[in-house]
This record gives structure tokens, sequence and C-alpha cells, in this order.
């Protein structure tokens, strides 16, 4: 797998993912999310200091990406080509992606979102509560 940083040319396919009913489903907003919106939204956080989008590539596939934002702590995301769901490829994104940060980062999982939750403990992440219906996830310096 290369995971290289993200660019504006990813931007719709990032956008696409974003719109699967099951992202959707999984994510803090489920509703539909329009492209001019998302666009912007790419854009401005490519340019933001504090926030790292990462892509990951198989044979000259695009299977996923990882963000990493950083504030008084350091929050990861990922979010899985749904093309290439299944096959193991979150795992090998998101182990590959944590070597690129430091300290202890944050995740937080859908209470309901049992393949998300797997990977993270897989990798580390500890359980430490609930909020807002979401499992809050600790993958300790």
């Amino acid at each position: 797998m290369i995971l290289r940083p993200a660019t504006e040319a990813d931007a719709v396919d990032v956008w696409t993912w974003r719109q699967d009913p099951l992202t959707r489903a999984m994510s803090r907003t489920p509703e539909e999310i329009d492209r001019h919106f998302h666009m912007a939204w790419f854009a401005r956080a490519l340019a933001d200091p504090d926030r790292t989008l990462l892509i990951g590539e198989v044979d000259g596939e695009k299977i996923g990406m990882v963000r990493f934002d950083r504030g008084s702590e350091t929050e990861v995301s990922i979010n899985v080509n749904p093309a290439y769901r299944s096959r193991g490829h979150g795992h090998a994104l998101l182990s590959q992606a944590m070597q690129s940060v430091g300290g202890d980062v944050w995740a937080e999982i859908r209470e309901d979102n049992h393949a998300s939750r797997r990977l993270f403990e897989q990798l580390g992440f500890e359980f430490q509560g609930l909020r807002d219906g979401f499992r809050r996830y600790l993958r300790p310096a």
C-alpha cells in the first residue's frame, strides 16, 4: 500500500465515498453532503496545518482516506472506499497511517459500527467510554 498526502485531485473521490449510505449511517453527520460544500471543506482541510488527510492506494487504486485533526488532542478518522471494504484494506490503511503520528490519538466510533470498533481495538486503541452515542477510544503514546 502507498500512503500519500491528499491533493485537490482526491476531493471528488472522497466526496463520493462519503455519500455511500453505510458511510453516512456511521458518520456524525448522516445527511448527504452537498458537493460544493464538500469541495470548499476539502480545500480548507488541505490548507489547515492542524489537519492531515492521507490517501491509501493499492495497485494505483484509491482505497480510502485517513484524517488526523490536531487540537488539544489528536483525533483520527478513516473512510474506506466502499468498493474495497471487507478486504483488510482498512486495517492496512489505518495501521500505516498511525505510524505517521505521535502522542495520544483518539477515535470516536458510533456504538453500532462493529467493524470499526474491531479495527481500532486490533490496532491498540482502548475503549474509554461513551459520549453522545459514540464510543471513545484512545491509543496512548
